[in-house]
């Protein structure tokens, strides 16, 4: 009898068997017109492309074209350029050719794979593409070889589209349908994951942005899971703060549920992660109106729920744009709402928001009470991460108050949690949060050393918007140590993160703190190059913070 394990091994090469059996089953057409050009392809430059969506598809059709009958003459060697920013494919063939060694008594027949990631889904003449039509009479000569460049579907009608030159030297096309397995599992992975995106690091977020777009090439999707793919896809892209992509991708699930009146639902909900994006752009009066039309169809179809949660969304924005009274009204909506359902989850997010606006606020005494409600609740239902989230908003109050010890005890606490519960991202929030306080203090280097703690596990997540704050902070301790360079350093490194993902917000906050340096050097030019954007930004989203830089460049400028 075979053990459970040679068992279980049988199962999975069975199951691996069957896949390839079924893929030879439906593609049988295809392979035998790409066996018949890889036959007849003279030793010299002669394109192929070869249109699978899914890398398991293709890495199936390639195994089958190595160990065929037909193939056993093959020297194929796999060419991998998966970078998103190649740009001269060319000159990267030409130096993995140098180290490939050639089989005498067998024909050389290049693949080439992963080009998709500098192809890419938007925008107009991507560089990899612009350059191979540029180049295309170079190939001749420099790549004396059949080649066969396997892509989805979606890359391959941007090449013809952005690189027409180099296409119209195809001596093949070969389409492959998609096994059904494969596609299963790929919704099973994404769509109809249990795994929510905050719990995925980087490159997990990179893989299922990877299989989302794989899945929107196949035709075969309704328009439902269309929506639901593209909806996911602007989520996703949204978790590691490419809001224009995560945008592009919203804006057409949102054009399709337009196209039939019983998606309403669905509707609200792309309205909804819309208006969350152009929250984290910064263009608050888009969101606002987003999330009023979401709230519009949420009262029309009588999703109090769906209601509660874009009442709540819409407070955070109003608190973000200083209308303390209208965030507050919005809130109480929502709490109303979440009572009256028994939505404790919500409930505990609405107080724990609430809490946070009596904080700005300076009610203090009112911001804990409500902090203590939140906690009480989140504690009862296990929800453990944002138990350790309100622990660490309680250390800022009473660091506020005064009471250190009592901030770095719920501190430690939070820190300890997100520990046990691996909440890495919760963790690096903590450790920046001990880094101001030991900062306040006047405990320098420990500061320090917190933030860059908070800074290895950001970078590690791919937390590009809390790696752009935790650095601003940094030079903020440098600055008040006078080692200036090092601060300014550090602010553009900021800087340039919140520029190359559209956080205003924190580009505005950047910019003060290098105008203010500039202006302590006495580099009077420099210092309104910076704070002149600042300003603009401020004033567009009506920051109270624009009247202080407003005095700045007034002072600035008079004495310049």
């Amino acid at each position: 009898m075979l053990s459970k394990k040679h068992s279980n091994q049988l199962k999975v090469t069975h199951n691996l068997n069957l896949e390839k059996e079924t893929f030879l089953q439906i593609n049988q057409q295809s392979l035998a017109e790409l066996l018949t050009f890889i036959d007849f392809a003279d030793t010299q430059l002669t394109i192929g492309f070869v249109a699978v969506n899914f890398a398991e598809d293709r890495n199936t059709l390639i195994e089958i074209l190595d160990n065929h009958p037909r193939c056993l003459d093959i020297q194929f060697e796999i060419l991998n350029f998966a970078a998103p920013n190649l740009r001269f494919l060319r000159d990267e063939i030409i130096r993995d050719l140098k180290e490939i060694h050639l089989d005498a008594d067998k024909k050389l027949v290049l693949i080439v794979i992963g080009l998709e990631k500098s192809i890419g889904l938007s925008g107009e003449y991507p560089p990899v593409l612009q350059d191979l039509n540029f180049v295309r009479d170079a190939f001749t000569n420099s790549v004396p070889h059949p080649i066969l460049i396997f892509l989805p579907d979606h890359a391959l009608m941007r090449l013809a589209k952005y690189a027409p030159d180099f296409w119209a030297w195809r001596k093949g096309v070969f389409y492959f349908q998609t096994v059904q397995s494969t596609q299963d599992l790929a919704i099973e992975k994404t769509i109809e994951s249990e795994r929510i995106l905050g719990s995925l690091d980087l490159a997990e977020r990179q893989e299922r942005i990877d299989l989302l777009e794989r899945l929107l090439m196949e035709e075969s999707t309704d328009i439902r899971t269309r929506i639901t793919i593209l909806q996911e896809l602007g989520a996703a892209y949204r978790s590691i703060a490419e809001a224009e992509k995560s945008e592009y991708f919203l804006l057409k699930a949102l054009k399709l549920t337009e196209e039939d009146e019983n998606l309403a639902g669905i509707k609200a909900s792309v309205l909804h992660e819309l208006g969350d994006t152009y929250h984290d752009l910064g263009e608050w009066d888009k969101a606002i109106a987003l999330f009023n039309q979401s709230l519009e169809i949420t009262e029309h179809i009588d999703d109090v729920q769906g209601k509660a949660v874009t009442l709540y969304e819409l407070a955070g924005i109003y608190a973000n744009k200083g209308d303390v009274d209208k965030a507050i009204a919005l809130y109480n909506q929502s709490l109303e709402i979440t009572e009256r359902i028994g939505d404790v989850h919500s409930k505990a997010a609405t107080l724990h928001d609430l809490a946070g606006i009596y904080a700005d606020k300076g009610d203090v005494d009112k911001a804990i009470a409500l902090y203590n409600q939140s906690l009480e609740i989140n504690e009862r239902i296990g929800n453990f991460q944002t138990k350790a989230a309100i622990l660490s908003n309680l250390g800022i109050l009473y660091a506020n108050k005064g009471e250190v010890d009592e901030a770095i005890a719920l501190y430690n606490q939070s820190l300890e949690i997100t520990q046990r519960i691996g909440n890495v991202q919760g963790k690096a929030a903590t450790l920046s949060n001990l880094g101001i306080l030991y900062a306040n203090k006047g405990e320098v280097d420990e500061a320090i050393a917190l933030y860059n703690q908070s800074l290895e596990i950001k970078e590690r997540i791919g937390d590009v918007q809390g790696k752009a704050a935790t650095l601003h902070n940094l030079a903020g301790i440098y600055a008040n140590k006078g080692e200036v360079d090092e601060a300014i350093a550090l602010f553009n490194l900021s800087l340039e993160i919140n520029e190359r993902i559209g956080n205003v917000q924190g580009k505005a906050n950047t910019l003060r703190w290098l105008g203010h340096l500039a202006e302590q050097q006495g580099e009077y030019t420099k210092a309104i190059s910076y704070l002149q954007p600042a300003l603009e930004i401020l004033q567009r989203l009506k920051s109270p913070d624009a009247e202080s830089v407003s005095a700045s460049l007034d002072r600035i400028i008079r004495n310049s």
